[in-house]
């Protein structure tokens, strides 16, 4: 299979960094969990500089997949993500929140087209 040719960017255009984020889950929970996720985490994230460029719901709901994007490198969106994942306010998000997730695969990756 030939390899798609990478979408050109603009030689002034600041570096973006996209992680994949797929989780599997109970079906029985994908609708609360596609709310919970849209309405308390997405907004919490994009406040802080995070951008969800699509979010992806299989067939069956038992599996999830969303693109998250930031400028700058993957350090640089490590840093932000420890920060997320450290912070008073993604823990009062979570708490109490249901189990919704059997597994989950995050992965950075490279848009070519």
């Amino acid at each position: 299979m030939a390899a798609l040719p990478e979408t050109p960017r603009p030689a002034d255009a600041p570096e973006r960094t996209t992680f994949m984020r797929r989780y599997t889950l109970d079906p029985a929970l994908a609708d609360e969990f596609v709310s919970f996720l849209t309405k308390r985490v997405i907004p919490a994230r994009e406040e802080r500089g995070f951008t969800v460029e699509s979010i992806w719901l299989s067939d069956g709901k038992d599996e999830l997949t969303w693109f998250v994007s930031r400028f700058g490198d993957r350090e640089e969106f490590a840093e932000a993500e420890r920060a997320w994942e450290d912070s008073p306010e993604r823990a009062e998000i979570f708490t109490d929140a249901p189990a919704y997730l059997t597994g989950k695969d995050l992965r950075a990756v490279t848009r070519l087209r």
